[in-house]
């Protein structure tokens, strides 16, 4: 069974995904620590964001894994665990630039098809239910306003001011939402859920009691 989660930064679907995940005994996959890894190989060999033949160089020429046990998430770059690098800043300036990317997506949608097949799983992301796996068994898209998702990344990230996520939040969300390919929408047949006056318990029963329907 696959069950897929979309919505933009801050609307909770990775900490509702591993929280369903881990009550279903279920597999979990981050789709967007998939494109974080192949944005820091970027950073790390200095390629600019434009220098699109170098991208491709690096994109036919890395290796990434990404693994799920024991509640906890693994990502390797060409057998280096990078799992806790993908938090940093430049590579959340960056990670939209180059998922935007066709070649870039085509690739990573492969890899994140091939990482959940015959498997159960939950899925996080922006195109889960539109294009990776537009035939996952529940497809839920989660909202939030763009002031509440800000609150709620400035509780994480103690060092940023809030007025700056949120222009980041922002500028995220108009990349993802106007890109020609896979842009961040829900799937005709998502059921929408507005986590804005929800907890994160609250909102996974929610998608506990649709999953039993």
């Amino acid at each position: 069974m696959i069950i897929s989660i979309d919505g933009a930064a801050g609307t909770g679907k990775t900490s509702v995904g591993k929280l369903i995940a881990n009550k279903l005994n279920f597999q979990f996959l981050d789709t967007g620590k998939i494109y974080r890894a192949f944005t820091l190989k970027l950073l790390q060999n200095n390629i600019p964001a434009d220098n699109l033949s170098s991208i491709l160089h690096y994109l036919n020429n890395t290796r990434i894994e990404y693994k799920y046990s024991l509640e906890k998430e693994e990502v390797f770059i060409d057998d280096l665990d990078v799992s806790e690098l993908l938090t940093d800043k430049e590579i959340e300036e960056r990670v939209s630039i180059s998922s935007k990317i066709p070649e870039v997506r085509k690739k990573m949608t492969s890899l994140q098809r091939k990482i959940v097949s015959n498997k159960n799983f939950i899925v996080v992301g922006r195109d889960i239910g539109t294009v990776v796996l537009p035939k996952a068994n529940l497809k839920i898209f989660l909202l939030a306003s763009l002031k509440e998702r800000a609150r709620r990344r400035s509780l994480e990230k103690i060092n940023e001011s809030y007025e700056n996520i949120l222009k980041s939040m922002n500028d995220r969300d108009t990349i993802d939402t106007t890109r020609k390919i896979a842009p961040l929408k829900a799937a005709e047949d998502a059921k929408i859920i507005n986590t804005d006056n929800l907890n994160l318990n609250q909102v996974s029963e929610k998608i506990l009691s649709l999953i039993k329907q």
